[in-house]
């Protein structure tokens, strides 16, 4: 896993603590907004040339984008089960950013 997963993830959670009004969600998203400046920072002075954003395992990301939009629209709305949905939804763009950052290891080549 890398700096800029874990602040993007840790950026998701405190925007979910501070729709929520729970406790440490301003310092969940300082630490988190620094972490990921930091490490996109670091990655923009190692990496020269065109930037491009590639997205993976979109199957994953579109239905947990869609909860979290519809769980802030019913928090906006004051809806029933807004807290639910918004919930369910960050934590699985949380787990989204995550699983893509982990790979599997790289398997040795044999030769029959």
């Amino acid at each position: 896993m890398n700096l800029r997963a874990l602040g993007l993830a840790g950026l998701i959670l405190g925007v979910l603590f501070k729709t929520l009004h729970w406790p440490g969600a301003g310092y969940i998203m300082l630490f988190s907004s620094l972490l990921t400046a930091v490490a996109v920072a670091l990655r923009m002075a190692r990496r020269g040339g065109q930037w491009t954003i590639e997205i993976s395992k979109p199957a994953w990301f579109a239905p947990a984008i869609v909860t979290a939009l519809c769980g802030m629209m019913f928090k906006t709305l004051h809806w029933p089960g807004a807290n639910v949905l918004l919930m369910l939804g960050m934590i699985a763009t949380v787990a989204w950013v995550l699983a893509t950052q982990l790979r599997p290891a790289a398997r040795p080549q044999t030769t029959a």
